[in-house]
């Protein structure tokens, strides 16, 4: 009961959250809320492995992204860096139930097979996985050098993760209780995208601004 009250509570504050200056919110991240953004790569030391083509350029999206994760609406808000559950109220419309904080600045995620959530705090430098319905954070692994790309593979229980200050790609294990390193690529300069192909395992990640892309066969 004791944290069912404070997952109550917690949601309540985040909900609360605004944009303007001088929220009295303990739990807001800043005093103006801003998405975090990646980092600017520094310049590239010899020739990432893989196919590399020319091109690569990089959308930033919306504040929010929605996923489907365990049967459930899941809303990631870039702008208060918390995950939240979504609910439906009496007249049948949407709205943001159960909420938890990810990290300082969280920008991306993705579902896995096991119904979490896979996020990046890319101002906190963290890997987070939260469990849905109910929320639970289940995860947390310390990613130095400015994560902000994510993708998972469900077919080998690998999140990749694109490090853009360091301009690298981390394959992260993520099947047993606790997250462990499988893989590290240098990439190409500001890696800001990639995805996974399903079948293969082939990785892709896409630089933001006209880098290349870069395809790589773990």
């Amino acid at each position: 009961m004791r944290r069912l009250a404070a997952l109550i509570l917690t949601t309540a504050a985040l909900t609360a959250c605004g944009q303007s200056e001088g929220s009295q919110d303990p739990l807001q991240v800043a005093e103006v809320l801003e998405a975090a953004k990646p980092a600017l790569s520094p310049a590239q030391n010899g020739t990432p492995p893989g196919a590399i083509t020319p091109g690569g350029t990089f959308s930033e999206g919306g504040t929010t992204l929605k996923f489907q994760v365990n049967g459930r609406n899941v809303e990631l808000d870039r702008l208060r860096s918390a995950v939240f559950e979504m609910t439906t109220d009496d007249k049948g419309t949407e709205t943001r139930g159960a909420g938890l904080r990810a990290g300082d600045g969280a920008t991306n995620g993705v579902p896995d097979r096991f119904g979490r959530l896979l996020v990046v705090d890319t101002r906190g430098g963290e890997f987070i996985a939260f469990s849905i319905n109910p929320l639970i954070m289940r995860q947390r692994y310390p990613m130095p050098g400015t994560p902000y790309g994510i993708a998972y593979d469900a077919k080998r229980d690998i999140a990749w993760i694109t490090l853009t200050e360091r301009n690298e790609v981390v394959g992260l294990n993520v099947a047993a209780g606790e997250p462990a390193e499988k893989y590290r690529f240098p990439t190409v300069r500001q890696p800001n995208t990639v995805s996974v192909d399903q079948e293969s395992g082939r990785v892709t990640v896409t630089s933001g601004d006209n880098g290349g892309i870069q395809v790589i066969s773990p």
